[in-house]
């Protein structure tokens, strides 16, 4: 079962959860208190008419630490760290800086073997990899796309294209492989994100707009209705 849990990559999630958390958290507090000044009494009524949007820049903010918690620290450090502060065993291992390069995966295990040098659960493992590696960038197509006013398919893709490219160029200097297989697998994450979101656009029409109806969005709506109506009240 640990062996299971680990090729999902689901250890390496429940590490970071805390951290994940703990920064959603702050997040939060900070845009909620940030809303209720700015809003005033309109706020919860704003809260409330923005809350799909809201769902998901939270969620986002939780997809942007987990993946900077994930891919921008030695392989195994967090495992390390909870049992350095919950059980005062074990050390961190030195960072190692090597020269930056790219590796591919598929090249290396898969045509230059012929299918030779992976099996198993070594090859289940690739595969699983390679999967997760798609499915982890496509909450940035899918979020950006509600998010954005000016969403264009080219922007998205560059933006997850930049960010997966940026992850594999640092990691080769925390003594982890840049892999061009990741940073491709990143990319059609991206692209299948956005084109979920064009489905979720033509399937749930009505979804889409209210969920990418801003606070901001929501507040100068206010705004616009009470300036043409003589009979509210300017301070609310």
């Amino acid at each position: 079962m640990k062996r299971l849990l680990s090729a999902l990559g689901i250890n390496s999630v429940l590490e970071v959860l805390p951290i994940m958390l703990l920064a959603a958290l702050i997040y939060w507090l900070v845009r909620r208190a940030k809303q209720k000044k700015l809003f005033g009494q309109d706020f919860k009524s704003i809260r409330r008419k923005s809350r799909a949007n809201e769902v998901i820049r939270l969620l986002l903010v939780c997809w942007s630490v987990v993946v900077i918690c994930m891919t921008l620290t030695p392989t195994g450090f967090w495992g390390k760290l909870w049992d350095i502060i919950l059980f005062q065993q074990g050390s961190m291992t030195p960072i190692k800086f090597e020269k930056w390069r790219f590796v591919s995966v598929w090249w290396t295990h898969f045509i230059k073997y012929s299918g030779h040098y992976l099996g198993g659960v070594a090859l289940l493992g690739e595969v699983i990899n390679t999967v997760e590696n798609i499915i982890f960038f496509v909450p940035i197509g899918l979020g950006l796309s509600f998010l954005w006013k000016k969403k264009s398919f080219i922007k998205i893709i560059l933006l997850g294209a930049s960010c997966s490219f940026l992850v594999e160029f640092i990691q080769a200097f925390i003594g982890r492989d840049g892999n061009i297989d990741d940073f491709l697998c990143n990319t059609l994450g991206t692209v299948l994100g956005y084109l979920l979101y064009l489905l979720i656009k033509r399937v749930f029409p009505n979804f889409t707009e209210k969920a990418s109806l801003s606070a901001n969005d929501v507040w100068e709506q206010t705004r616009g209705t009470s300036k043409n109506n003589p009979n509210t009240d300017p301070s609310a």
